[in-house]
């Protein structure tokens, strides 16, 4: 009896990855980004902090 426990244990998990990998690629992706082709995105903190000018 144990041991179908444990085996309907296993078998649920699988399932529930298996649905969650499917979910995951079936997702559409972002989209395009606003970057310049061959740029990786990569925004310096500096540029994040810096605050505009006051007038």
């Amino acid at each position: 009896m144990q041991d179908l426990i444990a085996i309907a244990v296993a078998v649920a998990a699988g399932l529930w990855l298996v649905r969650t990998l499917w979910r995951q690629l079936a997702r559409p992706s972002c989209g395009q980004a606003d970057t310049p082709p061959g740029t990786d995105g990569f925004v310096p903190l500096d540029d994040l902090t810096r605050t505009p000018p006051q007038p």
